[in-house]
């Protein structure tokens, strides 16, 4: 059994008004209305990407599992990955390819990449966890849910700043897998407004890549969705790496 990537309708999510008065020089702020609708709206995506993506992530990890009793931790999470990384890798090159097809060329293929945008979250959402799961994470808080999934979504970079960003407020992302202390409402804000950055900026060029037409964009396409998948799941295996070793924040076993 193959897990599908499913969609669905974000809801509104509130803003956080209790963000402290100072903040990681790292992640810089942004002002105006249309920022802070922007952020809404991504943080709505965000939610129901996860959302919808739970039970199909714990399905999967119970089905891998159950074909094979033997396998480790480790061998189950290398078989997410891979699976994660070859995905994303079609999906790139299948799009970029659409510009050579006679009758649909670069129109088509704008309009597959847009809608591949928001199923790349909800990817993102399935890899990050399916990851928990394996690790014996507790993901039912939301504010954990959002910022680790925010973290991989920021790729190795993106995570190692946002480790950064909790030091300065005392935390590491052990204690955030931990569920052992309270997330300040201003650091998810403002890694939100960086991840949110740093995705639009990654991938519009890889999506630019795929419109070049006469085939070209099919390689171009698949090679720079490997290596957006690739920097991913590095972010996802430091960010779980350092909450299986750390002595702060103890994991929840679920």
């Amino acid at each position: 059994m193959e897990a599908q990537v499913a969609t669905n309708s974000p809801q509104p999510v509130p803003r956080d008004h209790g963000a402290a008065a100072t903040r990681p020089d790292d992640l810089p702020l942004e002002e105006g209305s249309l920022d802070e609708q922007l952020d809404e709206r991504w943080l709505s995506l965000i939610d129901a990407a996860l959302r919808v993506q739970a039970p199909l992530a714990r399905t999967y990890v119970e089905h891998l599992r159950a074909r094979h009793p033997e396998a480790t931790d480790r061998q189950l999470l290398e078989k997410v990955t891979s699976r994660f990384t070859a995905l994303t890798t079609a999906t790139g090159a299948g799009i970029g390819g659409v510009a050579a097809l006679p009758g649909l060329g670069t129109a088509a293929a704008i309009g597959l990449t847009v809608g591949e945008g928001l199923s790349f979250a909800e990817s993102c959402a399935f890899l990050t966890l399916a990851a928990a799961d394996i690790h014996g994470v507790d993901m039912t808080d939301r504010e954990t849910r959002r910022l680790v999934l925010l973290g991989v979504l920021g790729g190795e970079r993106g995570a190692e700043i946002i480790g950064k960003a909790l030091g300065r407020q005392g935390m590491r992302w052990n204690s955030v897998l931990g569920g052992g202390g309270l997330l300040p409402g201003f650091v998810t804000k403002q890694v939100n407004k960086y991840v949110r950055r740093r995705v639009v900026a990654r991938t519009g060029g890889l999506w630019l890549a795929r419109l070049v037409p006469f085939g070209i964009g099919a390689v171009l396409g698949g090679l720079g969705a490997r290596v957006v998948a690739r920097s991913v799941v590095e972010a996802m295996l430091e960010i779980f790496g350092q909450g299986s070793q750390g002595p702060e924040g103890e994991l929840t076993r679920g």
